[in-house]
């Protein structure tokens, strides 16, 4: 019996550099797919960010949060994930209570470290620094959104008698959710008690609740968010010939990227096309949703993000898509 959960749509505005849309085109594509994603019964929008890169992957989540705020109605909007080391505490503070408060109380914060060397160069900030400004971050934004007067004094961030208003509609304060892959971070993650933002599968989600029940901490109180590239098509075949330039390109980006951060031996990002495509939710839509129906089954989330969007594919077949998701497959899961 399938497990009842939300579904959520991801977007990282990339445009490779062979892409025929200019940035203008592509940012007015993915909000017309955001307020359709709204309007057809979706759950969340979820946005993912990177820095300095050759396809302008999404460098600048908060105008685009208030932008998605304002074109939206009901469904939340999660970042997946913020890079805390990159952003001062007080001010992060400051824009995302005023998110929250002019979407009515619809904002997620997915939080990670950050990890490629060039985004810490660019930035001057140490990576060494990264896991101690992070938890600084976590703690500053939770005493910050109650609106409350307050100091803090720690090895990174030291101010007094600070105060944020507006505060956020969310109460206590917006969700916070923990990102991460390696076993130390999901531990990390389940110590702090936060959701879990995952980007890998059910072995990481089962982690993440046995990390949990070890600190006798209830894993149903939060969010466990997965993602999946996913494609409804005419068949597989087609599905797969539509995506295929568009999810090799994505895999081979991420993995030289995780190269660098985990060693020269990382694969589980690399452009296997094999392992892509059978790790992809691809096909008619009865079909995608028998897929995701056993997933579902098999990974206890309590929701998955809908990767179909991927870079460099034409958004009005990623649109087409979108539709048919909505039209025939949501509600053939949600029955």
């Amino acid at each position: 019996m399938t497990t009842r959960i939300k579904f959520g749509y991801m977007f990282d505005f990339r445009n490779p550099p062979d892409s025929k849309l200019d940035f203008p085109q592509l940012y007015s594509e993915m909000f017309r797919q955001a307020e359709f994603a709204d309007r057809a019964g979706l759950d969340s929008l979820w946005v993912t960010e990177h820095h300095f890169t050759d396809d302008g992957y999404l460098p600048a989540m908060i105008p685009v949060l208030s932008a998605l705020a304002a074109r939206t109605k009901r469904v939340t909007l999660g970042t997946y994930v913020l890079l805390a080391p990159f952003y001062h505490p007080l001010r992060l503070a400051e824009d995302t209570a005023t998110i929250d408060l002019m979407s009515g109380g619809r904002l997620r914060l997915g939080i990670g470290m950050g990890y490629r060397p060039e985004e810490f160069d660019g930035f001057q900030v140490s990576k060494k620094t990264r896991l101690g400004r992070t938890l600084e971050t976590i703690e500053i934004l939770r005493r910050a959104w109650t609106g409350e007067v307050f100091s803090f004094e720690g090895k990174h961030f030291r101010f007094k008698d600070a105060r944020v208003l507006p505060r956020p509609v969310s109460r206590p304060h917006p969700e916070l959710l923990w990102g991460g892959m390696t076993p130390t971070a999901i531990e990390r993650g389940a110590e702090l008690g936060l959701g879990f933002a995952c980007n890998l599968g059910a072995r990481e989600v089962a982690l993440y609740r046995e990390a949990m029940a070890k600190r006798e901490k209830d894993a149903s109180k939060v969010s466990i968010v997965n993602n999946r590239i996913v494609y409804v098509g005419d068949s597989e075949q087609q599905a797969w010939d539509d995506i295929k330039g568009a999810a090799l390109y994505q895999a081979a980006m991420y993995g030289k990227w995780l190269a660098t951060e985990f060693g020269s031996d990382q694969t589980m990002m690399g452009p296997d096309a094999d392992r892509i495509r059978k790790n992809a939710v691809l096909g008619p839509p009865r079909e995608v949703a028998d897929k995701l129906a056993q997933i579902i089954d098999r990974t206890p989330m309590t929701e998955l993000i809908l990767a179909m969007q991927l870079p460099g594919l034409a958004p009005a077949k990623a649109m087409r898509s979108l539709e048919r998701f909505a039209s025939e497959v949501l509600p053939a899961l949600r029955r």
